[in-house]
């Protein structure tokens, strides 16, 4: 078995679901259909909203330390890929005029790689330290 609380456990299971999720949500956008939003209740939700869902009660989960190791890597992996849809549709939204179409921009696509990329380099540099 390994060490939930261990810095590597940590950075995977947070690494991991980020990377799977970005480059889930666009494949699936760029290659099978682009239009695809989500409607509850009459109101478009956003990855935003659904990310910042799943990031928000992970983070407060992972401050108070729970001991349960499913309950820690759940965590960590929601934390990782809801932060990984935070990111992308927030470049989205400052790099495009927020149709579906400009969502498979060049521009969206890189711009929301580059910030992948930032948050996985913050997450091994903060790995490295610990």
């Amino acid at each position: 078995m390994f060490d939930v609380n261990h810095p590597a456990t940590t950075l995977l299971f947070i690494l991991i679901p980020l990377a799977v999720t970005f480059v889930g949500q666009r494949l699936f956008l760029h290659l099978i259909n682009a239009d695809a939003d989500l409607y509850i209740l009459g109101h478009n939700v956003h990855h935003l909203f659904v990310g910042a869902a799943m990031a928000i009660p992970a983070a407060f989960i992972l401050a108070f330390q729970p001991e349960t190791a499913l309950l820690r890597l759940g965590a960590l992996a929601a934390l990782g890929s809801g932060s990984s849809m935070v990111l992308d549709e927030l470049i989205y939204l400052i790099a495009t005029d927020g149709t579906n179409t400009s969502y498979l921009k060049p521009i969206s696509l890189w711009s929301a790689i580059i910030m992948q990329g930032l948050a996985a380099g913050l997450l091994l540099l903060i790995y490295a330290l610990s």
